[in-house]
């Protein structure tokens, strides 16, 4: 049985590979939805044009929207590549899916071991926020894959590599600057200990500090470029009221810890960790799991004060399936039946929300509902021949119909009159969907001046059509 276990091992990480392939590559020929629409293809695509580039000013200020530029760079530089159709520019984040998969089986196995390795690649590969993050050409997988080689490198002490993979993370997005501290801070605690060498912590904490100067450098540069060091509009989007504040901890704690069947992960967590001290186990890797927390812990403090959505706890949803197999592995019971039962019991509770949870939003797979149905409706309204005719509609319709790169439209141009539903009044069709937030009077006051052209539905996601009354 042990010769079994041993050729398992070294081999069991080709399955959830496999899985992820399977679940994944069918999605990378849909267009591109909601930030991926309006905000991050729109700013590659330019800079595709305009050529690449690292440096403020390579793209306008309301494209880049303040943000370092190296994701925008590496898509770019891959569009150029491989050319402009959703499907190939869709293999790009795909790839950095795989890689993430790998760097967190890489990190686990070098610092826990094969099992605990196979554990994490295997629950990460059933969460439905990272399968959907999987194709979407936004940059949180990047970071997530950048800040597991991070903390590999700092475990390892290989404190330039550390300071080359944290500094790309920084300049993937500003807010990877939290871990930074979170990384020197920990350094901070080790060397507080007796006996250590205080020129070695300096020199050590110097390197872990590259990021911070590197993305220094960067706002000095945007500042010349532009005038500010941020993008005001974002700046205006922190909130510090206790109330704001407690409500996006506790959105962000749910998502990671709670949502789509975590809370089964979340409890045998917590029996594992009790399991290990009542049998008075010596707890391993506590560096390891120390610094999960930390930089956990911060990163969420961090969101809370921020603009929060639930993508961005993709990384520190790696973070907790890398504290989940570390401690699995610790708290193992003597006979491989039970421990089987137990890793197979908690990745079906998530696997079975993954599949069975659908909501609109881009961090679950019912977002290929919405993308389908999107272009039902961007299809309609080119057999109706309304090309140019004045258009009202939500949100995330206004650049499906708008953009005719995004994948809806089926010519190389888009409609050519789409306004928000604030400007219904001037328009002779509406459109609305599942999508629309915050608009309720205007749709009140469309169907009193309308009639329902042709509504859609599929799975949960759902929209309407209306023409304006004679």
């Amino acid at each position: 049985m042990n010769q079994i276990f041993n050729k398992i091992k070294d081999y069991f990480f080709l399955l959830p590979l496999v899985f992820f392939v399977v679940l994944t590559y069918p999605r990378l020929s849909l267009p591109y939805f909601w930030d991926e629409a309006w905000s991050y293809f729109p700013a590659v695509f330019k800079m595709y044009e305009n050529g690449p580039g690292l440096m403020p000013g390579a793209l306008s200020l309301w494209e880049a929207k303040g943000h370092p530029l190296f994701f925008f760079f590496l898509s770019s530089s891959w569009m150029r590549l491989v050319g402009t159709s959703v499907f190939w520019v869709h293999i790009l984040p795909f790839l950095i899916s795989l890689a993430t998969l790998g760097a967190l089986f890489a990190l686990v196995k070098r610092h826990a071991g094969i099992w605990a390795a196979n554990i994490s690649i295997l629950l990460f590969s059933v969460q439905s926020l990272f399968l959907a993050q999987a194709t979407f050409l936004l940059p949180e997988m990047l970071i997530t894959l950048l800040l597991l080689f991070s903390v590999d490198f700092y475990l390892a002490k290989k404190y330039w590599l550390f300071a080359l993979s944290a500094s790309v993370m920084v300049l993937t997005k500003e807010t990877s600057i939290v871990f930074i501290a979170g990384f020197l801070l920990f350094h901070l605690f080790i060397y507080l200990k007796p006996g250590k060498e205080s020129r070695k912590y300096i020199l050590e904490s110097l390197l872990i500090s590259i990021p911070i100067l590197i993305y220094a450098l960067f706002l000095v540069l945007h500042k010349k470029e532009f005038g500010s060091f941020f993008f005001q509009e974002h700046t205006g989007y922190i909130e510090l009221s206790l109330t704001s504040v407690l409500r996006k901890i506790k959105m962000a704690t749910n998502i990671v810890y709670n949502s789509y069947g975590r809370k089964f992960i979340l409890f045998a967590v917590v029996v594992a960790l009790g399991f290990i001290f009542l049998k008075k186990k010596k707890l391993e890797n506590k560096n390891f799991l120390a610094l999960l927390l930390l930089l956990s812990l911060l990163f969420i403090i961090f969101s809370a004060f921020n603009f929060y959505t639930q993508r961005y706890m993709l990384c520190i949803l790696a973070l907790f399936i890398t504290i989940t197999s570390i401690l699995f592995i610790q708290a193992r019971f003597k006979q491989w039946y039970l421990n089987l039962i137990i890793v197979g019991l908690v990745t079906a509770a998530p696997l079975y929300y993954t599949l069975a949870k659908k909501t609109n939003s881009d961090s679950d797979l019912g977002y290929v509902h919405v993308v389908k149905l999107h272009k039902e409706m961007v299809k309609y309204c080119e057999e109706q021949n309304w090309q140019d005719k004045p258009i009202s509609a939500s949100f995330n319709l206004i650049f499906c119909l708008r953009n005719p790169h995004l994948g809806y439209v089926s010519s190389n141009e888009g409609f050519s009159q789409v306004m928000n539903l604030k400007k219904y009044k001037e328009a002779e069709i509406f459109l609305n969907d599942c999508t629309s937030f915050g608009e309720e009077t205007q749709i009140d006051s469309i169907a009193s001046i309308s009639r329902v052209a042709k509504e859609f539905e599929r799975e949960q996601a759902w929209g309407k059509i209306y023409t304006k009354l004679p």
